[in-house]
């Protein structure tokens, strides 16, 4: 076991000894807890008001009026966390020094530090986000290690713009060639690595490799264990400072506000009519996957409605339906039901998903329910994984239909098996829910 120390910031003052190792929870490495104290000093010691200012004035116009109290009153709380998020990937950008960053997550206080929320642009509660700066001119090596009971998608994104996110080059899970052991190694370089497996290739464009670990079940299953190593020489190259970190930070804000207020929030969501999602499509930017497809929407409901959407899968080997606040955000995804994924939901008898959301509890408590965490209006995206990349909605199958219903009314829109839960029921969902997100922040 090895141990380390590092004190930072206001928060992070006290000289913390932290055990890294191989086992135990993969996400709280000591890279982590060094990257996260820094953000909490660059968080602490900078301003960014002004931004911070016009992110929130971008946000309200890419919404549209009128603003209800219900969704002004969470508008400076995900403008903190998009802030955050930016200097979480600012953090991380130093190619001759690289870490792998565990970002796009809520509030915590871990390592005795009281880490700020990252979220933005639907954070994904299932996924696992985890970010290494790269260059093309450098090569690299990421040795991971599968669990027993892993992740049930997983990609690596080469990206060129860790804000925008667009593709590069990917290495999907299905493709990954892992050991019997569990453990598996990734080359990522400017070669073609023509006869090779788990070989990415690199560009000019590319910054970041984006890890995403998706759990299906969060009870059961564990992220993958993730460390990467410069083959490269960094003798000569100081590690990027605070300062550059600052100015980076802000690059990455200002193309925030535009990549995820005006793009996902005004052109992808809003556009579309309230209480519809629009037709599932792929593509290679705003953070979405190239094998995935991805549907948006908003919702306005009142205390007596629901929507009910049902979905086809497909050739998806995972999918989830989300509900988030106004400004793209999961409320509080441990303590609600805000989402339900392919291997929580429960299929049709007939085919397909029939899932609901809706702002209260619904009575004879369908399975298949979405909360909102009360909240009457909101966003929502889905997610269908695991597609080839140059499918479309005509060759992959997937596919979704909404529509308001009157709670009193669901019986006869609710296919005929629908299944139901008891309260003591619904109260194991809700623990299980909570001791998986619980387990992300154990070590």
């Amino acid at each position: 076991m090895r141990f380390f120390a590092q004190t930072l910031g206001t928060d992070a003052a006290a000289t913390i000894a932290v055990a890294s190792y191989s086992g135990g929870n993969p996400l709280a490495t000591s890279g982590q807890r060094y990257l996260d104290a820094l953000s909490i000093k660059i968080n602490e010691d900078h301003d960014f008001a002004f931004l911070k200012a016009e992110a929130k004035a971008t946000f309200q116009t890419a919404h549209g009026p009128p603003i209800s109290q219900e969704a002004n009153s969470r508008l400076d709380a995900a403008i903190d966390e998009l802030a955050f998020s930016s200097i979480q990937k600012a953090v991380n950008n130093d190619p001759y020094y690289p870490k792998v960053y565990w970002v796009d997550a809520g509030p915590r206080n871990w390592f005795g530090l009281n880490v700020p929320g990252g979220r933005y642009s639907y954070d994904n509660p299932d996924c696992i986000y985890r970010t290494i700066p790269i260059s093309s001119k450098l090569r690299y090596v990421l040795r991971g290690y599968r669990h027993p009971e892993g992740p049930t998608d997983v990609t690596f994104s080469l990206i060129s713009d860790p804000d925008s996110q667009n593709t590069v080059a990917i290495l999907a899970g299905n493709d990954l060639v892992v050991d019997a052991d569990g453990s598996y190694m990734i080359t990522i370089d400017s070669s073609s690595g023509e006869g090779q497996t788990n070989h990415i290739k690199s560009s000019l464009l590319a910054q970041q490799l984006f890890v995403r670990n998706n759990l299906g079940n969060r009870a059961v299953q564990t992220p993958d264990n993730l460390t990467v190593e410069l083959l490269d020489d960094a003798t000569g190259h100081k590690p990027i400072d605070e300062t550059a970190i600052f100015h980076r930070a802000q690059w990455n804000l200002q193309e925030s506000i535009i990549d995820y207020g005006v793009g996902a929030l005004g052109l992808k969501t809003m556009i579309n009519p309230v209480n519809k999602l629009s037709k599932p499509s792929q593509s290679r930017t705003l953070g979405t996957l190239t094998t995935q497809a991805s549907s948006f929407g908003h919702f306005n409901l009142k205390a007596d409605e629901a929507i009910v959407a049902t979905l086809s899968v497909g050739e998806a080997d995972y999918f989830v339906f989300s509900a988030t606040d106004p400004w793209l955000i999961t409320v509080d995804p441990g303590a609600y039901q805000l989402s339900l994924n392919s291997e929580q939901a429960i299929a049709n008898a007939e085919m397909g998903h029939t899932l609901l959301s809706s702002p209260g509890q619904i009575q004879g408590g369908v399975s298949n329910w979405i909360d909102t965490a009360g909240l009457n209006e909101g966003t929502i995206m889905v997610r269908w994984q695991g597609l080839p990349t140059d499918s479309s909605d005509k060759d992959n199958g997937v596919a979704i239909v909404t529509q308001v219903v009157q709670l009193s009314q669901l019986a006869d829109v609710l296919p005929a098996r629908t299944q139901y839960v008891t309260p003591e029921q619904r109260k194991e969902q809700l623990g299980q829910r909570a001791a998986g997100c619980a387990q992300r922040f154990e070590f």
